[in-house]
């Protein structure tokens, strides 16, 4: 090998190898712990985020993740780097979707994540870009009271374009009558969870989360 070459070689090896160290090296600071214990029974800071992620990636109007897309950890307050974030996603691989539905299949949805309360749920949904009112005690698939998307109630005929893990747009865990496979938006993006989460990261050098504010469960207000 001639000795350009030699160098040619160490200087392609070198960017190799910060690339590598460089595949987890963005880091942003959260300011609460991102907690993945409560994904399964009720709002959670790691889905907030995850949801968040998801939401943006694709620039939805709103996002679903199912809790069994969550490990039960929490992160804690301060550095949060793209491989602490990787790891707290049981199927990190998994590509997400964007596809466009109408309202009345989110509210749907939406009834569905919160039918098997108080039992806990990996179908329980964790939700971006909505605020949703609930009551457990009412019979399930009547315990949403209220849905709010951005700033206005949730319109049963609008068509909303809708983040989610595919497995679920392909009716995962029971919501095989929610989601008659509906089809990509055309000309979408399908990063994985992981790459959603790691380009949240990358984006963000703060992120505040204000727990439960998205899923409101009326009970706990008495």
């Amino acid at each position: 090998m001639s000795r350009v070459s030699t160098i040619a070689a160490l200087l392609l090896s070198a960017v190799l190898a910060l690339s590598a160290v460089g595949t987890y090296a963005a880091s942003c600071k959260v300011t609460i712990p991102l907690d993945g214990r409560t994904a399964r029974m009720g709002e959670s800071t790691l889905g907030d985020f995850v949801a968040d992620a998801a939401r943006a990636a694709l620039d939805a109007d709103v996002a679903l993740i199912q809790a069994g897309q969550l490990r039960g950890d929490i992160l804690p307050v301060g550095e949060l780097d793209e491989e602490c974030m990787q790891m707290a996603l049981l199927y990190p691989g998994e590509p997400l979707m964007l596809t466009q539905i109408p309202g009345s299949k989110v509210l749907e949805a939406l009834e569905r994540g919160l039918s098997a309360l108080p039992q806990p749920n990996p179908g329980f949904l964790q939700i971006s870009g909505m605020t949703v009112i609930y009551r457990p005690s009412d019979a399930a698939g009547r315990r949403v009271v209220s849905v709010t998307v951005g700033a206005e109630p949730l319109n049963p005929t609008r068509t909303y374009s809708v983040a989610m893990p595919s497995s679920l747009a392909k009716g995962a865990m029971g919501y095989s009558r929610v989601f008659q496979n509906p089809k990509p938006k055309p000309g979408s993006a399908s990063p994985s969870l992981s790459e959603a989460a790691a380009q949240y990261v990358r984006t963000h050098r703060t992120v505040s989360i204000t727990p439960g504010q998205r899923l409101q469960d009326l009970s706990k207000g008495k």
